[in-house]
């Protein structure tokens, strides 16, 4: 006979998988994914022809694509505007990835597996196999595909009615001019690189090439071409030019011996002048063991990044002259698009970490004299006119206008004035603003409104923009040309309403009245007489919405062309009131409240409450139900199990602290729904994320009107913080403590007592509710830690807290898995506490009361 104490041992694996298996079961969320949501769907990324008779539009399946080859449950809408009748649905496409026009006849898609040219008119199609990308030619009337490797890389040229012009074999990659002609470059099995001029009558070799080329620039009117190549045996590149009317090359190397990693090339007005940007490594990193950090330094980001040197030229090939841009103490310069003034300065060069965008000193540098002068101290914005003799810069009390040739600074006073747009003829500036679209006569320095919109905040939509980045320096092109309409969209942030309208030559015509609707991706053609565009409400699923305004003057009534989520009906009876109250100091705010869908007017529901900054704005959003979501909250998933949903606006002014701001402001929210009959004061849930994630933890702390908190990614010691590293920004923490989110306004050492009364993680053994907690264990914005220490702080003064670490994820949950369950889990927590009405195994292993709820 066994000794009982080995039969012990003999069913111990047994009862050991069966405990194992129990407690597995109890770490599982409780509720489960509903059954139906995968119908939801958005639609997004309409696209108009040109006469405006035909839109296409994307509808996308509102569950995650887990494959990036999987595109079926995506789908492309094609609308006929032309079709008698009320529906103009004229067909569907499945597994679209691009999606482009060609003229007004022909739509162009590709997908994983074929290319389609689809003629609109008769629904008839060419289907091409083995296609990896696809362009249509700005003159819409030709179109190129590029071929597989299996295919030969061949590239083809074709015609809008889908017939072939010309191919070409081998292709790496391919350019289209602003001439509608294709240069294409090819390499041969020996890796030697051509030059082919495409066109629908020309195949002609421009250039050949024993290197690799990697890059192409062809010039304007295409007199001539920036080409770079791979430098034989090294990482290094080689760069010359190649004048396309004579067919010379000019190596860059014989004017420049300087090798380099990297290139960019911008031509200079008409081309005969060159901007350069090389890139070249630095000599070798220390390779000490100590990393040594000084108290004046103010390039701490360098420490993050391998050590590279920019340099920048301008380089007239033709003429043999090259000549450097910037200095050692101006390490970065730009092109004005002048052919003579460049702009250089140091982006760090005032840095400190105490503002956010440290301001520039902007010195012009003249080609012709040789010279540096400084321009001024600015702030890091900075807008350039297109022929680039003038630039633009936030003042005080308006903006300084600045004359590169003069080098004269004038200022043009308004302090409405918003972002600037100049004019293709460089003659005037048009600013966008509150209340009005000024127009600035630089000639004349005369400052005049075009329109006036009282209350709004007004928007040019259809300017053409381009943008430089430097570190934290925005430099922009902006410009809109006056011999054709303006689109002009106007904000009312006090209302929460939007509108659209044409301005043309002194007349106004409306294209969409101002509206609660969200609106989204307006389009038109290329007459400004057919707009479509995307509207939704917190009742009304997206929908796709067209108006034909004809002559001005003659506008048609607005059609509904493709209504979204018509299974959705429940969300047509959804009840949103609008809740006003005021701060301590009377500054007025506004909170959203959702009712339960299909609720009871005679019963009582609990409510949750989402903490952020303002969010009154939000109101008119489309809630759809999903539990694929990056911070686990999402209001339909509430309503729909029988939750009152507030969004309250937070204001943080400064003066007691951001912690007592929010907890100011949440208790006047509060207090404005107090008499609400429907709502159990006694069930009331408050959650938030990241800034939102601090307010929670602080308001837990100090407050008794929750029964239960979720906190993501929040800054539970700010204390800490105010001296922290923020290895995301790879820079102090200073800003977003001090000025921008918190707003402390002084550093720790000059206020100690306010961030103490304002900091979560001091004052955790008042808290008096359950607490939940979560962060990704990846995340660099706001660093684990904080949940950890709250977490510890919490546990060590015997509050209920359990804490959620997902691995992998950063600041926002990413995966599918990991949003899904952070989701069900915050579900899971407030319907216990809450609801009262469920056994949750995984929140009961972590309470340490039995009477929690």
């Amino acid at each position: 006979m066994r000794p009982l104490y080995s039969l012990f041992f003999l069913f111990l694996p047994c009862l050991l998988f069966t405990a194992g298996r129990d407690l597995a079961a109890q770490d599982k969320p409780a509720c489960s994914p509903k059954v139906g949501y995968e119908s939801f769907h958005s639609i997004e990324m309409p696209v108009m022809t040109e006469d405006g008779n035909w839109i296409a539009l994307r509808k996308r399946s509102w569950i995650p694509i887990q494959d990036k080859n999987d595109l079926d449950k995506d789908t492309v809408i094609l609308f006929n505007l032309s079709a008698s009748g009320e529906n103009k649905i004229a067909g569907y496409r499945l597994k679209v990835r691009e999606l482009a026009f060609v003229g007004n006849t022909h739509l162009l898609l590709s997908g994983g597996e074929q290319t389609e040219l689809l003629n609109l008119e008769k629904q008839t199609s060419i289907i091409y196999k083995g296609v990896k990308s696809i362009q249509v030619l700005k003159n819409k009337k030709q179109f190129v595909l590029h071929y597989s490797p299996e295919e030969q890389n061949r590239l083809e040229l074709h015609d809008g009615n889908g017939e072939l012009l010309n191919a070409l074999d081998h292709v790496n990659r391919f350019y289209a001019t602003e001439e509608y002609h294709i240069y294409a470059v090819t390499e041969n099995e020996k890796t030697e690189s051509e030059v082919i001029l495409l066109t629908d009558s020309v195949k002609e070799k421009v250039y050949g090439s024993a290197r690799k080329i990697l890059s192409l620039n062809i010039g304007p009117g295409e007199r001539g071409m920036m080409i770079c190549e791979q430098s034989p045996g090294s990482n290094c590149r080689e760069a010359l030019y190649l004048d396309l009317e004579t067919k010379t090359t000019y190596p860059l190397k014989e004017a420049l011996p300087l090798a380099f990693q990297r290139c960019f090339f911008e031509s200079v007005m008409e081309g005969n002048l060159y901007f350069l940007k090389l890139w070249t490594n630095k000599e070798e990193q220390d390779t000490s063991s100590v990393d040594i950090w000084y108290g004046n330094d103010n390039r701490l980001e360098e420490k993050f990044y391998p050590p590279v040197d920019v340099r920048t030229y301008a380089w007239e090939p033709r003429n043999h002259y090259i000549r450097q841009v910037g200095t050692d103490h101006l390490p970065v310069s730009i092109s004005t698009g002048n052919n003579r003034y460049f702009l250089s300065f140091d982006p760090i060069g005032l840095q400190d970490y105490s503002v956010e965008n440290p301001p520039l000193q902007l010195y012009l540098y003249d080609l012709k004299e040789n010279s540096y002068s400084l321009l001024d101290t600015i702030s890091p914005e900075f807008y350039l006119s297109g022929n680039g003799d003038y630039g633009l810069s936030p003042a005080r009390g308006g903006w300084n206008l600045y004359h590169f040739p003069s080098g004269t600074k004038k200022l043009i006073e308004g302090k409405d004035l918003g972002s600037p747009w100049f004019t293709t003829d460089n003659q005037d500036v048009i600013f966008e603003g509150e209340g009005a679209v000024w127009q600035y006569e630089i000639k004349t320095a005369a400052l005049t409104s075009l329109i006036t919109f009282s209350g709004y905040q007004t928007s040019i939509v259809n300017g053409q923009w381009k943008g430089f980045v430097t570190g934290k320096s925005a430099f922009a092109k902006q410009q809109v040309n006056l011999s054709e309409p303006l689109v002009i969209c106007l904000y009312d942030a006090e209302n929460n309403k939007t509108g659209y309208c044409l301005w043309y030559k002194g007349k106004t015509e409306v294209i969409i009245p101002s509206t609660t609707k969200r609106i989204q991706s307006l389009n038109y053609n290329r007459s400004f007489t057919r707009f479509s565009w995307l509207e939704e409400d917190f009742d009304l699923p997206p929908r796709l919405v067209y108006r034909d305004l004809g002559k001005w003057g003659e506008k048609e009534k607005e059609t509904v062309l493709y209504q979204s989520n018509k299974q959705d009906t429940a969300i047509l009876s959804l009840r949103r009131e609008i809740i006003s109250y005021t701060n301590s100091d009377s500054i007025p705010l506004k909170g959203i409240l959702y009712y339960p869908l299909g609720y009871d007017p005679s019963k009582k529901y609990p409510m949750v409450v989402h903490i952020y900054e303002k969010q009154n704005q939000l109101g008119n959003r489309y809630p759809y139900p999903s539990y694929y979501e990056s911070l686990g909250f999402n209001i339909r998933l509430f309503l729909e199990k029988g939750y009152f949903v507030y969004l309250p606006d937070i204001v943080i002014q400064g003066k007691a602290g951001p912690g007592l701001d929010a907890l100011d402001c949440m208790n006047r929210a509060l207090d404005a729904v107090a008499y609400h009959p429907l709502i159990d004061k006694s069930r009331i849930g408050l959650i938030g994320h990241s800034f939102g994630g601090y307010e929670t933890d602080y308001i837990a702390t100090r407050s008794s009107r929750f029964a239960a908190y979720v906190s993501g990614s929040g800054h539970s010691d700010i204390v800490w913080d105010a001296n922290s590293f923020n290895y995301n920004l790879d820079a102090p923490d200073y800003v977003r403590i001090e000025t921008n989110i918190y707003k402390f306004g002084n550093p720790f050492s000059a206020d100690k007592s306010l961030y103490f009364k304002n900091n979560p993680v001091y004052h955790a053994e008042k808290v008096n509710a359950p607490v939940l907690l979560w962060s990704g264990k990846e995340d660099q914005n706001v660093t684990t830690d904080h949940t950890m220490a709250f977490y510890n702080a919490l546990r060590r003064n015997g509050k209920d807290v359990i804490t959620l670490f997902y691995k992998g994820e950063m600041h926002n949950l990413q995966q599918p898995q990991s949003q899904t369950d952070l989701t069900l889990r915050i579900l899971d927590w407030f319907d216990f506490f809450l609801k009262e009405n469920m056994e949750c195994g995984w929140i009961e292993r972590g309470i340490n009361r039995k009477d929690a709820r």
